[in-house]
């Protein structure tokens, strides 16, 4: 029975060597915009804004693309739900519009984070799963953001990392975008519903790497050394 434990940290450090990514390709429609003014304390809902640089209207069309690591630590924790962020993790997500991304250029801050709510007591009792980049140059600052939504609260078994996550099992699914003017602080936003997921890269098993057999060899050798001394 002693060997026991000595093989089961072989097989540990297998595990802790997987690094899992899942990516999506998505498309979705803009269905309202708003425009606001601190300034002038003017704003409401609009067709179109120029706002950010570039022109974007209520009835585009969204491609974009994200990406989420199961290996991202938590970052904090609030009814029901948890945020996850690690700069050094794989998340990512993108959105372009008529083919041109809508994303900062020469961003000196960004953040890709993900939250996961299951049964979530603030949604009341609902599970959610979104995916937000949050970035700032020294002229603005933005947030896009891509949310799915179960009400019934059975799409999720966990508030952990999802493996494998069947989009189909959530009932409502959203993309936000926003975007604030540094000099003025002019806001705009913009919001709409997915049109289609689409799974672009499953992780297959991935192989151990060469410290990780190096690590398992040297468990299996002490294995040996102890039953030959017996």
């Amino acid at each position: 029975m002693k060997k026991l434990p000595i093989l089961l940290a072989g097989m540990t450090l297998i595990g802790s060597a997987q690094a899992t990514v899942y990516q999506f390709d998505f498309t979705a429609k803009i269905q309202e915009m708003v425009e606001f003014s601190p300034q002038t304390f003017n704003g409401g809902p609009v067709a179109s804004s120029n706002l950010s640089g570039s022109t974007v209207s209520v009835g585009d069309s969204l491609t974009g693309h994200f990406s989420y690591d199961t290996a991202t630590g938590v970052f904090s924790q609030f009814g029901g739900g948890t945020m996850y962020a690690a700069p050094a993790a794989q998340n990512s997500l993108d959105v372009s519009i008529g083919g041109a991304s809508i994303g900062l250029s020469g961003a000196t801050y960004s953040s890709t984070n993900v939250q996961v709510a299951n049964n979530a007591a603030a949604l009341g009792g609902a599970d959610s799963f979104g995916i937000a980049n949050v970035s700032a140059n020294a002229y603005a600052s933005q947030m896009m953001a891509v949310s799915f939504f179960d009400r019934s609260g059975l799409a999720l078994s966990a508030s952990t990392m999802p493996g494998r996550l069947d989009f189909a099992n959530f009932g409502q699914s959203s993309f936000y975008y926003t975007y604030s003017s540094s000099a003025t602080h002019a806001m705009m936003g913009a919001n709409g519903a997915l049109t289609s997921v689409t799974v672009t890269q499953v992780p297959t098993t991935p192989v151990p790497e060469p410290e990780t057999y190096a690590m398992l060899l040297a468990g299996l050798a002490a294995l040996s050394w102890k039953a030959r001394r017996r």
